[in-house]
């Protein structure tokens, strides 16, 4: 089973497709190929974003509730 990226991997990952799809050589298949996986790469990234936020919310909020 495949080690889950860091979200700076990600990241660098997102970044490498994008710079692929710029290149003037790209078939459209591999360009395809590159959009679908950037898309759901970035799907995963706002996922952890939007998980991230809600866990430090909740730690605010209970630190709000101590004081």
């Amino acid at each position: 089973m495949a080690k889950a990226l860091t979200f700076a991997q990600q990241l660098e990952r997102l970044e490498a497709i994008v710079r692929r799809l710029e290149s003037p050589d790209l078939d459209l298949d591999e360009a395809l190929k590159l959009f679908e996986e950037g898309v759901e790469g970035l799907r995963a990234m706002r996922e952890r974003l939007s998980s991230a936020e809600a866990k430090v919310k909740q730690v605010l909020s209970a630190e709000n509730l101590d004081e």
